[in-house]
């Protein structure tokens, strides 16, 4: 048995090729398939792209978009920010013309109804997010501009 031993100790001393083998596989270097980023390349990557899609386009990936989420809800909802109520909101119409953003997003409204028969314009704010693709990133009602006519009653 110490014989057996004694020579295996020797072939592993004498064998280190086996040994080797074993080892160089753990040290070596991942490959990664990225490619590197210069100070360049990385302004070109953080800078939004434009969006290219038509306002008609854009129109009607809101409207699917309300469709979508009043099938999976059985309303549109928006919390009013002023006062934190919760809005059930039914479309009505889209318009089909974008005003332009921060940072190249597009702006498209809609017009909706609230329960209680009121219009509401709700702003959907459009950006690009690669690839050729568009996401909303923000919906909001629009501020009701106040009219002057509560200044004329004072004086």
């Amino acid at each position: 048995m110490k014989r057996l031993i004694i020579l295996c100790a020797l072939t592993i001393l004498i064998c280190p090729q086996a040994r080797a083998t074993a080892d160089s596989e753990l040290t070596e270097a991942a490959l990664s398939t990225d490619t590197a980023k210069t100070d360049e390349t990385a302004d070109i990557d953080d800078a939004q792209a434009y969006i290219q899609e038509t306002d008609e386009d854009l129109a009607g990936f809101v409207q699917d978009y309300v469709k979508k989420d009043t099938v999976l809800k059985g309303a549109f909802f928006l919390e009013e920010t002023v006062s934190g109520n919760i809005l059930k909101l039914n479309l009505e119409t889209v318009i089909k013309t974008s005003s332009a953003g921060p940072n190249n997003s597009k702006i498209i409204e809609a017009v909706f109804r609230d329960l209680t028969g009121k219009r509401r314009t709700v702003l959907f704010r459009i950006q690009s997010i690669g690839f050729g693709g568009i996401d909303i990133f923000k919906i909001e009602l629009k501020k009701e501009e106040k009219t002057k006519t509560s200044d004329k009653i004072k004086k």
